[in-house]
């Protein structure tokens, strides 16, 4: 589950690059919530990059339903947070759905966000089973 850190950074950091593609290789999806698209698209030349992104990586771009938007809207109050984490909420809502779908299909959850913000995505996605958080900065190419 991508967040806008991780799809830009994935546009300018090779290490961060080469995570995907390993996670590719792997069978990973790649998904990212439609709201992000809003964050990190400005229709210009700037776009070239991100939208190569999200086209090599194959990354799915899941639509915000009102099923979405009212967990979203959950996660918000439950971690006491404002409004102004919006997408984030959004961003740990579609990783729960994915959570249940794999759950629902008789399959252990493994969905890892990927994100710089440390602070508000951990307090959203919760305690969530089989949902992680990481810090893009924290990927490395492996030895």
């Amino acid at each position: 589950m991508l967040d806008n850190d991780a799809i830009n950074k994935a546009a300018t950091d090779r290490d961060v690059a080469i995570f995907f593609a390993a996670a590719l290789r792997k069978q990973a999806r790649l998904v990212t919530s439609s709201v992000v698209l809003t964050e990190i698209l400005r229709g210009s030349d700037r776009d070239t990059k991100l939208n190569h992104v999200l086209s090599s990586t194959r990354t799915v771009v899941e639509p915000v339903t009102e099923d979405l938007a009212r967990a979203a809207g959950k996660l918000i109050g439950d971690a006491g947070f404002d409004s102004t984490e919006v997408v984030d909420a959004l961003v740990a809502a579609t990783a729960h759905m994915y959570a249940d779908r794999a759950e629902a299909a008789g399959q252990q959850p493994d969905v890892l966000i990927l994100t710089a913000d440390s602070t508000h995505l951990p307090g959203l996605a919760g305690d969530r089973k089989g949902v992680r958080v990481q810090n893009v900065k924290d990927i490395r190419r492996p030895a």
